[in-house]
């Protein structure tokens, strides 16, 4: 490696060493699931119906085993804090790695804007159908998302001493909600009890433009996010060794649940009446009312599905402060960015811009449109967002030079396919999976949107590498 890489390889740790170690394995196991697990994705493959085994398996072949080799390899070789940055910066350029992040922070700003949404959702699943006002109300879904990034906010202040153990609580939950409604799957199938739907066949789907739609959601939207734990690299005990073994561990599992859990959707609601928000919830709610007993189970399982939720967004939001802070010590932002809480030791300001951000897109997504669209849209410009920080990764490990060898051939074609499914994933986030009242309109919002938000960090970039 270039002695210009590594005396900026080493300027990052001693920068990190203000930072407290906080994450251990276990941590990182669970932290693993709690971000990859994502909560709405069952009921995107649920609209395939049985047929979801085949696209999963397709999935976890082209996309999910490159991308876990992939974050392995980099994480051994570049265990710093701002991972994806880091990785693009060195291996590429200062410019990709800046702009990587830039996407990278949008793509997590963007998806848990609509927090309030899922809040409302699911207290509506509780209350009853007298609550059902809820999902619609757009002045209480704006103050569920204010008062919802305000405890987000507090923790993360304190630190990840605090922050580990409520992720770490909610990868268990995620882990046992999900045992839950699997567990309600095969109780089902014990008793002999009528399915909606057939939850499982090895046929192939019909080759529509849904279907590839679908695909490349359950493929990239639902098995991307190893790379996120990364991040916290300056924050974790023997980051060279535990990332890559946290990812050894927690893969397999994952994809478990998510095929298992489709089947159980499946089983409980017809796939043209899934609800893409809330689909656990939904789940739960059709199959845990027979008694006032049950009713107040049902009630308490998606009170903790919330909570898990919760959780996810505290740890994206503490990933998304570090990004600021990092760019911030190479100078490309304000330094205040990288200013550090003296008790607590975290990035303050970078947090209330991350939450101030994420309250601003949640109120902007609902002008004129739905509930459901609005989710629709600032998922869909995330997603593609993030499909451009994934090419950037990408193609660190295709063209980069680290320790001052080449990625091994194995790792560079697991690296094609990934990036060909990004590619389509990126192309088809303009398309919506529910009906919207012009589509055209739709695409135009997140394609704009995207453009926009690159051509702004582009703009800060140059800002930043001017002054």
């Amino acid at each position: 490696m270039a002695s210009g890489k590594r005396s900026e390889i080493e300027r990052t740790r001693q920068q990190s060493a203000s930072l407290k170690r906080e994450l251990r394995l276990p941590d990182l196991v669970l932290l693993q699931v709690l971000l990859i697990v994502g909560l709405p994705w069952i009921g995107y493959a649920a609209k395939l119906g049985g047929s979801h085994v085949v696209l999963w398996m397709a999935a976890i072949a082209l996309f999910y085993f490159p991308l876990a080799g992939t974050v392995i390899y980099l994480s051994r070789r570049l265990p710093l804090e701002g991972g994806i940055y880091q990785w693009a910066k060195i291996g590429l350029s200062p410019f990709a790695g800046f702009q990587s992040a830039w996407n990278y922070s949008f793509f997590l700003i963007l998806f848990y804007a609509t927090s309030g949404s899922l809040v409302a959702n699911s207290l509506s699943y509780v209350l009853g159908p007298d609550a059902a006002w809820m999902t619609s109300c757009k002045p209480l879904i704006l103050g569920l998302n204010v008062a919802f990034f305000a405890i987000v906010l507090w923790v993360n202040v304190r630190g990840l001493h605090l922050a580990r153990w409520i992720t770490s609580t909610g990868g268990a939950l995620v882990i046992a909600l999900y045992a839950l409604i699997i567990g309600l799957l095969a109780l089902r199938l014990w008793r002999g009890e009528p399915l909606a739907q057939p939850t499982l066949t090895l046929a192939f789907p019909a080759l529509t433009l849904m279907t590839v739609n679908l695909f490349s959601k359950i493929a990239f939207n639902a098995l991307s996010g190893f790379e996120q734990v990364a991040i916290f690299a300056g924050e974790c005990h023997t980051p060279e060794r535990n990332i890559a073994r946290s990812v050894w561990i927690a893969g397999p599992g994952i994809a478990l649940l998510y095929i298992l859990g489709t089947c159980a959707m499946l089983a409980y609601t017809p796939k043209d009446k899934i609800d893409l928000i809330a689909p656990i919830a939904q789940i739960l709610g059709a199959s845990l009312h027979a008694s006032r007993a049950v009713a107040v189970l049902s009630g308490a399982a998606i009170l903790a599905l919330l909570f898990a939720y919760f959780t996810q967004t505290v740890a994206c939001v503490a990933q998304v402060s570090r990004l600021p802070m990092v760019a911030g010590w190479d100078g490309l932002l304000p330094g205040w960015f990288s200013q550090l809480h003296p008790r607590f030791k975290t990035p303050v300001r970078s947090l209330l811009t991350v939450v101030a951000a994420c309250v601003l897109f949640g109120a902007a997504s609902l002008v004129q449109v739905g509930e459901q669209e609005a989710t629709q849209l600032l998922v869909g410009a995330g997603m593609a967002c993030s499909g451009i920080y994934y090419l950037t990764m990408f193609a660190v490990v295709l063209w980069g030079r680290l320790d001052g060898e080449h990625a091994p051939l194995w790792l560079k074609i697991g690296a094609c396919t990934a990036a060909g499914v990004t590619v389509l994933s990126v192309v088809l986030q303009v398309v919506p999976i529910l009906d919207v009242a012009q589509p055209g309109l739709f695409a135009a919002k997140v394609g704009g949107g995207v453009l926009l938000i690159n051509a702004a960090g582009v703009w800060v970039y140059r800002w930043g590498s001017v002054a």
